[in-house]
């Protein structure tokens, strides 16, 4: 299950995400222009775990496939929005000016973990 989700997540971060969307989505829950492009790189991430969600739907029910896709849109849309990364980078990591490979680095391990929490969802 989690590789399934692994999977889907490379597919709609990297390749699915725009370079306009992974330019403009930061302050995406402020900002009007950050949010139409956090908004469409959630909703093209979210399609890319659409084999995924069938396959967590056809071995469970349609409804807990519908509360793994939130389980995966919401933490995705709170981390791209970059304040959480900030936050942690500055509070906890106690870089004051972090390379950007180290910023990738805690938005992916932020991803994985919530991958991890859907995965936990999927299987009940």
């Amino acid at each position: 299950m989690l590789l399934a989700l692994l999977a889907s997540h490379l597919a709609g971060d990297f390749l699915m995400q725009t370079e306009w969307q992974a330019m403009n989505k930061t302050g995406g829950l402020r900002e009007p222009r950050s949010r139409t492009a956090l908004l469409r790189h959630v909703a093209f991430y979210t399609a890319a775990f659409a084999p995924a969600l069938v396959w967590i739907g056809r071995r469970t029910t349609a409804r807990r496939a519908c509360v793994v896709a939130g389980v995966i849109a919401v933490p995705h849309m709170l981390v791209d929005d970059g304040r959480l990364v900030e936050l942690w980078l500055r509070e906890v990591k106690r870089a004051q000016h972090p390379p950007a490979a180290l910023a990738v680095a805690v938005d992916q391990s932020f991803h994985v973990i919530s991958l991890l929490g859907a995965a936990l969802v999927a299987v009940g």
